[in-house]
């Protein structure tokens, strides 16, 4: 969905761009995921860390995330407004 305001767009950016999201995977030996992490999961996550909700079609990871660690990938908001997410991917214990 789009966000209704500049103003809301600019400040979902803000707090997006200011705190990383936890994402908790299942990963074997030396950090290697199961898979990959999704866009859905990027998703659940930050609704999960009460950043708000977004629309998993207008997240892009650059790179596949297949190992734990950070990672960063970027949230079209609007049309004119995009942001930089970090992840940050842990194990699953």
């Amino acid at each position: 969905r789009e966000l209704a305001t500049l103003e809301e767009a600019q400040h979902l950016k803000a707090v997006l761009e200011a705190n990383a999201v936890k994402l908790v995977v299942k990963a074997g030996a030396g950090g290697r995921l199961f898979g990959s992490v999704k866009t859905a999961d990027i998703v659940d996550a930050v609704a999960a860390a009460g950043h708000g909700s977004l629309d998993k079609r207008k997240i892009e990871i650059t790179n596949p995330i297949k190992a734990t660690g950070m990672h960063e990938a970027s949230v079209r908001l609007r049309e004119d407004l995009s942001a930089t997410i970090t992840l940050q991917v842990v194990a699953a214990k």
